[in-house]
């Protein structure tokens, strides 16, 4: 079992390292506009294997922008021969025919219909019990249960994916690594809504993406839910619900096969220094 801290800064990198963490990821999960400089990901490296922890280059969904800067990394990742968690199909398609690069499916590539905060999905009115176990089966599988999916996504090279903490969705993650797919589950938050537009910015007065200032680097907000009755997190162009991840919990995914957990730093998780990561890491092994 591995356990990996993602930074999205050099800075959180460099506490990441300091941690007892197994390994990191660096760069951006949802954002493009925080890809970092080609010099940025070359020092991050760097400082990571001087650390001697394992290192992960994290890509998010790509417009034509982050296309071009994805592009220009190519042949410095390939020299690498670093695992690439990618975003999309695009991003997928361009580590084609670069064979030093290990690709793996970042959690906007798998499909979760359980991310969805609509619980009474479930609660069908009056279904009958068979029928309601049914759709929460189909509910808490994800996209990767279907095996022409991930026989597709095998062909084209990939080694791996990411997956939220849904303890419903243990047994079917149990099935993936069954058949040698390897995941990464994350911890503290599971993202709920994903636009290409940030509306954080938008709060915020940011006019101009490549001007941004990044103010989701050092803050979150938090935003309610009236229909609901629930409250969410805003960060970036990511609406997230938070998840309490337990010792209880860190057994049943160790059962599950699983290889790799993640813990997120950033004002989401409230993970931003070392000593908070370790203890983070110390809660969720204790008793395991």
């Amino acid at each position: 079992m591995k356990y990996t801290v993602h930074a999205e800064t050099l800075t959180a990198l460099r506490e990441a390292l300091a941690s007892e963490c197994t390994g990191v990821r660096f760069g951006p999960e949802f954002c493009e506009w925080k890809i970092p400089s080609q010099k940025h990901l070359k020092q991050a490296y760097e400082e990571a294997k001087e650390a001697e922890k394992e290192f992960t280059y994290v890509l998010p969904i790509l417009s034509n922008q982050g296309v071009d800067k994805m592009v220009e990394q190519l042949d410095f990742l390939e020299e690498l021969g670093v695992e690439v968690v990618v975003g999309d199909l695009g991003a997928l398609n361009l580590l084609q025919g670069h064979e030093g690069v290990k690709p793996r499916l970042g959690r906007p590539r798998v499909y979760i219909p359980a991310r969805s905060p609509w619980s009474q999905i479930t609660r069908m009115p009056d279904p009958g019990f068979f029928a309601r176990r049914r759709v929460e089966k189909l509910f808490y599988q994800t996209s990767l249960n279907y095996m022409r999916s991930l026989e597709y996504y095998r062909n084209l090279g990939v080694v791996g994916a990411d997956v939220d903490w849904i303890p419903k969705c243990f047994p079917s993650y149990k099935k993936i690594a069954g058949n040698g797919f390897k995941l990464a589950v994350h911890s503290h938050a599971i993202p709920v809504a994903v636009t290409m537009r940030c509306h954080m910015a938008r709060f915020m007065g940011e006019e101009e993406p490549t001007l941004c200032s990044k103010p989701c680097l050092a803050k979150a907000l938090k935003i309610k839910q009236k229909e609901l009755e629930k409250t969410f997190t805003l960060n970036g162009n990511v609406v997230y619900r938070l998840v309490e991840s337990t010792q209880r919990e860190m057994i049943q995914i160790r059962r599950t096969g699983i290889d790799e957990v993640v813990l997120p730093m950033g004002p989401v998780s409230n993970l931003t220094t070392k000593e908070e990561l370790d203890e983070a890491m110390a809660t969720l092994l204790g008793g395991v």
